[in-house]
């Protein structure tokens, strides 16, 4: 019997995950529908060029949510959706009651960590552990955020399953884009460390920022690259002009030529403070290419230090700087680390990742027939009883 999936996330964006996910489901078992809060755009575009079933649900303002959340139980009682799997904080809650409408499981994937927990924010870490205590099935990215769950949030530990993000393999990067790149951005033979992740305090980059001057003294001139965007974006221009770093950071914004980036540097860094898993390290691993990230969160399952990458403690920028001058100024060192690490993030696929969740929706699926079936015959006594 084939059941139903809906993904639900916030944003309309047009990502590798969904449309892998799209690709990689086993769609005579578990036909999937994959559609979002905000109203539709690139998501919805991409979806329908794989003739994967849309939505959106036209929401723009938390205020629109209870319109939201009524128009998502009718698309998942019109669709016959037997499983709701959400992706991140308001699609979860949203999800949740949803679903609970609808008489459909309800699965979702924790992909943060500790942030909230760091800074106090109890009003979402008590969201976070409502709806993961309602849920049918939790997944969680990492061993830690399993960890945070249950020893935090309280969430049984039975109804928690970690599966590990996955990866399609990055593109070949074209070579002349690469150079064009270069020329763009105004590099000759410059060494280049590159950060892709979010403009977010959580990410670490006041503590790079705090790092360069060390580094760049030590190891000569490095190149700064800032890929990605986000709402301290401000803030963190004014730290680097405040620091007199101009001339080594480059702020790049949202690029969609990841490959080219890592082709074109000499090591990635993810100094968070707060991570669920570490992908942008994942994807520089497959590259080859060595890496320094923080242990914090799920980075040390993804990173093992000193063999596929090097490891520091969060918010220390000495240990930062010493990291990278390490991979910097010990050639054998980045190429040991480079090689390791692409062995190792070939564990991470994109196919395992679904098995894990399709394990997920079986289990589920399957104990809400046992539930029908333990139901049934108390309900016919019941009848009978009321009809002697």
């Amino acid at each position: 019997m084939a059941h139903v999936v809906c993904h639900l996330i916030d944003a309309n964006l047009d990502t590798s995950y969904f449309r892998s996910i799209a690709r990689c489901h086993d769609h005579t078992q578990f036909p999937t529908v994959i559609g979002s809060i905000a109203p539709a755009g690139p998501l919805q575009n991409a979806m329908r060029e794989m003739g994967t079933r849309t939505f959106s649900l036209d929401s723009t303002a938390r205020r629109q949510y209870p319109s939201a959340i009524l128009r998502l139980a009718q698309m998942l009682r019109r669709e016959k959706v037997s499983i709701l799997h959400a992706h991140c904080f308001d699609p979860t809650f949203i999800g949740l009651i949803a679903a609970r409408l609808a008489g459909a499981r309800f699965v979702f994937t924790r992909h943060h960590s500790d942030h909230n927990i760091r800074i106090g924010a109890r009003w979402h870490t008590r969201v976070d552990s409502w709806c993961a205590q309602r849920a049918d099935h939790v997944i969680a990215v990492s061993e830690v955020t399993r960890e945070i769950m249950t020893n935090i949030e309280h969430v049984p530990g039975r109804k928690i399953s970690v599966i590990y993000n996955g990866m399609e393999p990055l593109r070949d990067p074209d070579p002349h884009r690469v150079a064009a790149i270069r020329r763009e951005l105004g590099l000759s033979h410059e060494r280049v460390c590159l950060m892709t992740a979010r403009l977010h305090e959580e990410k670490g980059h006041h503590y790079l920022f705090e790092a360069i001057p060390q580094i760049t003294s030590r190891a000569g001139r490095v190149i700064f690259l800032l890929a990605g965007d986000g709402k301290h974006r401000a803030e963190l221009e004014a730290e680097v002009r405040a620091r007199g770093i101009e001339g080594s950071v480059r702020f790049l914004g949202r690029r969609d030529d990841v490959p080219e980036l890592i082709a074109l540097s000499t090591l990635v860094v993810l100094p968070s403070l707060a991570e669920s898993f570490g992908f942008s390290l994942l994807e520089a691993m497959s590259m080859g290419k060595p890496v320094v990230g923080s242990t914090t969160g799920g980075i040390p399952e993804v990173v093992t230090d000193g063999e596929t990458g090097l490891l520091v403690p969060a918010a220390d920028s000495s240990s930062l700087a010493d990291a990278i001058c390490r991979i910097l100024q010990d050639e054998k060192l980045a190429q040991m680390l480079g090689e390791a690490g692409r062995r190792s993030a070939a564990r991470f696929t994109f196919e395992r990742m679904i098995s894990g969740y399709q394990a997920v929706y079986q289990k589920v699926t399957e104990h809400r027939a046992k539930e029908s079936y333990e139901e049934r015959p108390a309900r016919s006594a019941k009848r009978e009883g009321t009809a002697g």
